[in-house]
């Protein structure tokens, strides 16, 4: 009787702390990974489903993906024209490995992601307007764009496609069919890849966290079932027979794993941001639908003095004085109004921290492989 009044307090507390993190899942069925999964098969790393989560998200970006391995990389366009499946399997494809990562940090509903790769092109986009080539009311406005608060690197160190055996090779994945296996025949064969995820601080580019995932999947581990992505990126053309590869499911299992150990990093926060007006009565603050819900309480905070490292010269932060709580009364995507409840004076540029505390991370506490 005490544990199930104090589950039920628990949830009453934590009203989105039902789902678990992360799902490995299976034709027949799914099971939620443990928080330590350095034991578990990659091959049930490859079909996962993130957990739901409802609470505050933070802004990252997605960097360029580095190779440091031995294999040579090329780059593939995943949103425009496919490139051939004649590729060679064995090169590392690095912004298609980029789409990966990118695809599972959305699907995890825990992060706002902000496009970095192209960001030249939305500069040069709006630039068009400025220049006055393109009518003003038509164009993109200049000056809205938003910055990340961490961003994310990964850095391939080793990728091995031993696809030796008939039906592999440069041009020679798509000949010799097998339905079963979507166009892709499997003889003996492995792959192997290591990655380094690394989580920076964009304000100071201070590397945070690290993580070096290592995988292996053989041909006989492989999902059959191929892989279920829920973006629009789809992994269409190369990267759907790709993924069907022992390196394709070796390099797909250590970008799940190495996002499953940067949410423990970032994935559940408080929401934060800064007062935006201040009226009699009505406070202004820069969180929107997704950040804030009516009646929560905001936390309003005085910055105080900047305080700079004389020997480097960075900001350490300033100190914070608390000057009362305001509640939220109205949500609009990108901004909510408040009601002061015990605050005396706000001003513009206060930060405000809400005090409902975000969903705490829920794994399993073992391990059972899914059916």
């Amino acid at each position: 009787m005490r544990a199930l009044t104090l589950v039920v307090l628990m949830a009453l507390a934590f009203p989105g702390m039902a789902d678990y993190v992360a799902y490995s899942v299976s034709e027949k069925g799914e099971s939620p990974l443990p928080e330590d999964v350095n034991g578990i098969e990659p091959q049930y790393l490859v079909n996962i489903r993130w957990g739901d989560y409802q609470g505050a998200r933070a802004r990252l970006a997605v960097l360029e993906v580095d190779n440091t391995s031995a294999a040579g990389s090329y780059s593939i366009n995943v949103g425009g024209t496919q490139v051939e499946s004649s590729y060679d399997y064995s090169q590392v494809p690095v912004n298609g490995i980029e789409a990966i990562i990118t695809d599972a940090l959305a699907r995890t509903s825990r992060y706002r992601l902000v496009e970095r790769q192209a960001l030249g092109s939305i500069i040069a986009e709006q630039d068009l307007v400025t220049s006055g080539r393109v009518a003003q009311p038509s164009g993109a406005a200049t000056g809205n764009i938003l910055g990340a608060q961490y961003l994310v690197q990964a850095v391939v160190t080793n990728y091995e496609a031993d696809t030796g055996g008939k039906g592999f090779g440069v041009g020679g994945l798509l000949r010799n069919k097998v339905p079963l296996l979507g166009g892709v025949k499997v003889n003996n064969s492995r792959g192997v890849v290591g990655m380094n995820f690394r989580l920076i601080d964009a304000e100071t580019s201070e590397i945070i966290y690290t993580k070096q995932v290592d995988t292996e999947v053989t041909s006989k581990g492989l999902s059959l079932g191929g892989v279920g992505f829920g973006s629009s990126i789809a992994l269409g053309g190369f990267l759907s027979n790709y993924s069907k590869t022992p390196i394709g499911q070796a390099v797909i299992a250590a970008c799940n794993e190495g996002i499953f150990e940067l949410i423990k990093q970032v994935g559940a926060q408080p929401a934060e941001g800064s007062v935006i007006k201040a009226d009699p009565g009505q406070v202004y603050v820069n969180l929107g639908e997704e950040q804030v819900a009516v009646g929560d309480t905001l936390q309003v905070l005085s910055m105080g003095e900047e305080l700079i490292d004389p020997e480097t010269g960075i900001s350490l932060g300033a100190t914070e004085s608390v000057l009362g709580d305001v509640r939220v009364t109205q949500v609009a995507e990108k901004f909510s109004i408040a009601q002061p409840v015990n605050v005396g004076s706000v001003s513009r540029g206060d930060r405000v921290r809400s005090t409902k505390l975000p969903p705490p991370l829920e794994y399993a506490s073992a391990w059972n492989k899914p059916k």
